[in-house]
């Protein structure tokens, strides 16, 4: 064996370890460490007072749902504040907002991105829990007591909510799957000790706990919730609490929503090594670098490095043609993913593996876009339709 056979092996090692070892090693640490713990709703005696907080720019077409959403929301009236910030938005937004007399406002003319309008009114929350979510995510019924039950334990500082997508047709698609293999992770991660993140659609934080970000920051879940983790807290993971939206339909527009986010995750990840590091206990060290370093910062450029070496290689045995032609695949399934040239039948076989290789050339596009400074935290809304079914 070769150089390059050695350096094509221990990427594929490398690769595989991300995806499926380290799932496979928080899995069989949960059985035998018995840490799949079921708490039950009858442990809370008081309930806490929870602000539900949604930044929201322009989202005039989703916005009255949300809120009809919010108040729909299984949990005390006299316990739940719901407030929505519109900071910037030129649409509807704020009287839309007025329309509702239980909700409260939040708004400036000035535009400043999304952290900035949550760093400007938390400071006057007074409720002992704060719920974070997105304007076009709907949450279920029972989010709030479930997020209630899993703050039972003192040493949670944050809970990360579930987040589900599906396309138009209730079908299952790239986006959709991958968010399922996400919340397996994320559950055995809560299991062995604490969740590496959150999805902005749901999650919620111990007030008393929030600490500032920079003002630049692009993924203020990541960034909010690793701050509370240094505090020696926790992130426990909340299935019963979930976010339903609609994937989006126009997959160019998709694309650059997730250079945006994997900018985000780029950026976060770049924070550890900045010489202001956070103070972990060596296992979450060990989550992240699995969960989070090795998907962000490594893999995407190694799927790059083995195709490369795959080609270089495939004199040297069938099994190196066998892998060629999955790759292969892989990449023409992406490319009539990108054109749409596919019926709903074949969806799943092409979005699969099309939003896979996607999610890691956006890692490699939003990384140059933060090099570049090209990446602002005033990102862009598209239409998306509403989810449904919670």
């Amino acid at each position: 064996m070769d150089l390059r056979e050695i350096i094509f092996w221990t990427a594929i090692g490398i690769v595989v370890y991300t995806y499926a070892i380290y799932p496979c090693i928080l899995w069989c640490w949960c059985l035998l460490a018995h840490k799949q713990k079921k708490r039950s709703e009858t442990a809370i005696e008081n309930l806490p007072r929870i602000t539900l907080l949604v930044a929201a720019y322009n989202e005039a077409d989703c916005l009255a749902a949300k809120i009809q959403n919010a108040l729909h929301i299984d949990y005390p009236e006299e316990l739940l504040e719901i407030w929505i910030v519109t900071d910037g938005s030129n649409d509807n937004s704020p009287l839309i907002v007025r329309e509702f007399p239980r909700v409260q406002l939040f708004h400036q003319p000035e535009r400043k991105g999304k952290i900035q309008a949550i760093q400007r009114v938390i400071g006057s929350v007074q409720t002992e829990l704060v719920v974070f979510s997105d304007a076009n995510a709907l949450l279920n019924r029972g989010c709030l007591r479930a997020i209630a039950v899993a703050f039972t334990d003192p040493l949670v500082g944050a809970v990360a909510g579930e987040k589900r997508v599906v396309d138009a047709q209730d079908g299952a698609t790239g986006e959709s799957m991958y968010w399922m293999y996400e919340s397996l992770v994320k559950k055995w991660e809560g299991g062995v000790y604490s969740v590496t993140g959150s999805a902005g659609e749901i999650f919620a934080i111990r007030k008393s706990l929030f600490r500032e970000v920079p003002p630049n920051t692009l993924s203020d879940d990541l960034a909010i919730s690793w701050q509370i983790i240094a505090q020696g807290y926790r992130m426990e993971y909340a299935a019963d609490a979930y976010s339903l939206e609609l994937e989006l339909v126009n997959i160019r527009q998709s694309f650059t929503r997730r250079i945006r986010v994997a900018a985000g995750s780029v950026q976060a990840a770049l924070r550890i090594f900045s010489g202001n590091g956070y103070t972990w206990k060596p296992v979450f060290w060990w989550e992240v670098f699995s969960h989070r370093i090795l998907r962000t910062l490594v893999v995407p450029y190694l799927l790059l490095l083995i195709g490369c070496l795959n080609v270089w290689l495939l004199h040297a045995g069938v099994v190196y043609g066998v892998l060629l032609a999955i790759q292969v695949y892989g990449y023409l399934a992406t490319c009539l993913y990108w054109l749409q040239s596919f019926s709903r039948k074949q969806l799943v076989w092409i979005s699969l593996p099309a939003f896979f290789i996607l999610v890691h050339f956006a890692m490699i596009r939003g990384a140059l876009s933060l090099w570049l400074g090209k990446q602002t935290v005033l990102w862009k809304t598209y239409p998306r339709k509403m989810g449904k079914g919670v």
